[in-house]
């Protein structure tokens, strides 16, 4: 899904006059890191004063309306001068793209969290943080297991879909240890992986992050096999880029 700016700019226009106090509208997500499988636009829309969640639903309606936007369009509204909650600030930090505005509100919402994640990971991120990804005790494979326990199918899937993402977090901090960078970008980040990291990258980032997790799409009848069969591509990744790295005894 590639949309064209000339379309971007025209769905910007159209928020901006549902909601006059619209001061930035940044585009994230998978439509930025990975737009030949993505199926929806994420937006996050910066305005002086919050209006009714139902304004900006009635503003997406018109963008399929006018536009016949071919897709579907999730707008997320924040006030300025608040921050993101945490995790959701280093999610769209991970792959974005500022449509409308200067950017300057987007990025004082959210570099509180980049910064943290900064400090958690030390002065770079190494593989040791990667492994404990999988083994803590907040790992991949302890919240794989919770899915066990789990009361409802809704705490059910949130488990399952959470482990795979963990195992995509891994990945992702393996390849920071590897280019000893803290670039947090994916975008940025798989670029200067070698060939042939990047392409487990991308598949790890494809399938884990984006169906897995994103949109819940994972094989319900098989599902532990499928984390364990991921679980050991996952290990196996780390394992080749630090014995490339020259990290390994």
């Amino acid at each position: 899904m590639k949309v064209p700016d000339e379309l971007l700019r025209k769905v910007c226009g159209i928020l901006a006059t549902w909601d006059p106090d619209v001061v930035e509208v940044v585009q994230f997500g998978s439509s930025v890191y990975m737009p030949e499988h993505a199926r929806d636009l994420d937006l996050l829309v910066f305005t002086r004063e919050m209006k009714d969640y139902g304004l900006y639903l009635d503003a997406a309606c018109e963008v399929y309306d006018e536009l016949g936007f071919p897709y579907n369009i999730d707008v997320i509204p924040h006030e300025v001068g608040k921050p993101l909650k945490e995790s959701f600030a280093v999610q769209v930090r991970g792959a974005y793209r500022v449509l409308y505005g200067s950017g300057k509100h987007f990025r004082e919402a959210t570099e509180w969290a980049v910064a943290k994640l900064a400090r958690e990971l030390g002065v770079n991120p190494t593989f040791e943080e990667a492994m404990i990804c999988i083994h803590g005790v907040e790992g991949a494979v302890s919240v794989f297991g919770r899915a066990r326990e789990a009361k409802s199918e809704g705490e059910r899937d949130s488990c399952v879909r959470l482990a795979f993402n963990r195992l995509f977090d891994v990945a992702r901090i393996a390849s920071m240890a590897y280019l000893s960078t803290k670039e947090t970008r994916w975008g940025r980040m798989r670029r200067r992986l070698p060939k042939p990291h990047r392409e487990v990258f991308d598949d790890v980032l494809r399938v884990l992050h984006v169906k897995y997790f994103y949109e819940g799409d994972y094989p319900r009848e098989r599902v532990e096999e499928e984390f364990r069969g991921w679980l050991r591509k996952v290990e196996e990744y780390i394992g080749r880029l630090e014995a490339e790295a020259g990290r390994t005894p």
